[in-house]
C-alpha cells in the first residue's frame, strides 16, 4: 500500500481486510463442518463464537493446571471409597435385619460433599506450604504463585472450611441429638490434622506418612459413626450378618490405611530433590535414597501379603475362579508392579509409575472388596429395592420384602 494513503484510511482499508479474512475462514470451517449457513445472522453467530473463542485465548485462562491443583481423581476415589461400602454393605445388611438407617440420601450427600471439601482443603493447604518444594519438583504443575497469589490460595481454603462448617451443622441439625454430636467434631479435627501435617508433619520421616494414611482409613470408618445405634438395634435380630458387615468396612479402612501409607512414602522418593534442596527432612533425605527405597519397599510387602491373604480367602470361601482371577488381575499385579518398581527404581519416571500403578489398586480395590456383586438384571432391582432409595428420599421408611 503506498505511503501516500493517509493513515486513517489504510486502518480502515486493514480493517475491512480481516473482516472479509474472518467471513472466508468462517465459510470453511462451516463446510468442512457440514454447519448450514442460511443468512446473515448465521454467519454473525459464528463470527461472535470465534471472537468469544480468541478472548478467551487471550486471557490463558489455566484450566489444566487449576484442573491438576484440584486432585480430581483423588477426589472421586475418596467419595466413591465412601459410597461403595454403605450403600452396597453396610446399608442393605441393616436393612435386611429390620432396622432404620440414620442416613437418608440428602444427608449422606451432605457427608459426602464435606469429607471431599476436607480432602480438597487438604491439598490447597498442602501446596500453599509446599509452594517452593513444587517449584522444584514439579514446575509445570505449580499454580500458587504463577496463576494465582499465595493470599488468594489461602483465602480459598478459608472459604472452603467455612463450607464444611456449614455442612456439619446441617447434617447435626437435621439429625437427632444423639445421632449427630459427631459431625461438629470429626470434620474440623480431621481439617486440623491436614493443617497440620501441611505445616509441620510434612518435612518428617514417616510421621507424615502415617497420619496421612490414618486419615484417609477412616474415610470409610467414619460411616460407622452416625449408623452406630442402627447397627446396635440391628444386631440384635442378625449378630453375625450385622458384625461381617462392620469388618468388612474396617477392611475398606485397613486397605485404604495400606495403599496411602505406601503411595506417601513413594511420593516422598519421587520428590526428594525438592526436599533437599528446601531442607525438608523427609526419610530420602535423612537416610539416602537407598534406605527409603527399601522403607518403603516393605510397606508395598505388606499391602502384597493383605492382598495374597484376601485371595486366598476368596479361594477357600469358594468363591468364582472368575472373581479371584479378577482379583488376581487388577489387585495383585499393580501391586507387585508398583513394589518391583520401588526397589528396582533407578529415576524419577520410575517412582510416577510405581505411584499410578498403584492408584489401579486403590480404585479397583474399592470394588473387589465386596464380597457379592449383582449378576443379572434381577438382582440388581432387588439390591436397589434392598436400598430403599425412594423411602429415603421421602425421609419416610418401608421393612425390606
Amino acid at each position: 500500500m503506498p505511503d501516500t494513503v493517509h493513515p486513517r484510511v489504510r486502518a480502515t482499508i486493514k480493517k475491512k481486510r480481516t473482516i472479509i479474512q474472518k467471513r472466508t475462514y468462517v465459510w470453511k470451517v462451516a463446510q468442512r463442518n457440514r454447519f448450514y449457513l442460511n443468512n446473515e445472522r448465521d454467519i454473525q453467530k459464528l463470527l461472535d463464537y470465534f471472537e468469544f473463542s480468541t478472548f478467551l485465548r487471550s486471557m490463558k485462562v489455566p484450566i489444566v493446571p487449576i484442573l491438576g491443583m484440584l486432585r480430581l481423581p483423588n477426589l472421586l476415589i475418596v467419595a466413591v471409597t465412601q459410597a461403595v461400602p454403605y450403600w452396597l454393605l453396610l446399608r442393605p445388611e441393616i436393612m435386611r435385619a429390620g432396622g432404620i438407617p440414620a442416613l437418608n440420601v440428602h444427608q449422606y450427600g451432605w457427608l459426602s460433599l464435606a469429607t471431599v471439601l476436607t480432602t480438597l482443603g487438604g491439598y490447597l493447604i498442602n501446596d500453599y506450604f509446599d509452594r517452593e518444594i513444587d517449584t522444584i519438583n514439579r514446575p509445570e504443575k505449580v499454580v500458587i504463585g504463577k496463576y494465582c497469589t499465595a493470599g488468594t490460595a489461602l483465602g480459598g481454603y478459608l472459604l472452603i472450611q467455612v463450607l464444611i462448617s456449614v455442612l456439619a451443622l446441617q447434617l447435626y441439625l437435621s439429625m437427632p441429638e444423639q445421632h449427630g454430636f459427631w459431625a461438629l467434631w470429626i470434620f474440623p479435627f480431621v481439617s486440623l490434622m491436614l493443617f497440620f501435617y501441611a505445616w509441620q508433619l510434612k518435612c518428617t520421616a514417616i510421621y507424615g506418612n502415617l497420619l496421612v494414611a490414618i486419615l484417609c482409613g477412616i474415610t470409610p470408618v467414619i460411616l460407622l459413626l452416625p449408623e452406630s445405634r442402627s447397627i446396635w438395634l440391628a444386631s440384635f435380630h442378625a449378630p453375625k450378618q450385622i458384625q461381617q458387615a462392620i469388618s468388612l468396612v474396617w477392611l475398606y479402612g485397613l486397605f485404604s490405611f495400606a495403599t496411602n501409607f505406601f503411595r506417601e512414602q513413594i511420593k516422598d522418593l519421587e520428590d526428594i530433590q525438592g526436599d533437599a534442596a528446601c531442607s525438608c527432612h523427609t526419610l530420602p533425605v535423612r537416610k539416602g535414597l537407598r534406605f527409603a527405597q527399601k522403607m518403603a519397599g516393605m510397606s508395598g510387602l505388606g499391602l502384597l501379603i493383605l492382598v495374597l491373604a484376601l485371595l486366598f480367602y476368596w479361594h477357600d470361601r469358594h468363591t468364582s475362579p472368575y472373581s479371584v482371577a479378577i482379583g488376581f488381575s487388577f489387585l495383585l499385579l499393580p501391586t507387585l508392579l508398583s513394589v518391583l518398581l520401588v526397589f528396582r527404581a533407578k529415576v524419577k519416571v520410575h517412582f510416577s509409575w510405581a505411584s499410578t500403578a498403584l492408584k489401579l489398586t486403590m480404585l479397583f480395590g474399592i470394588f473387589l472388596l465386596l464380597p457379592y456383586w449383582p449378576s443379572s438384571k434381577e438382582e440388581w432391582k432387588k439390591q436397589l429395592e434392598r436400598l430403599q432409595l425412594y423411602s429415603a428420599l421421602s425421609g419416610e421408611y418401608r421393612s425390606p420384602k
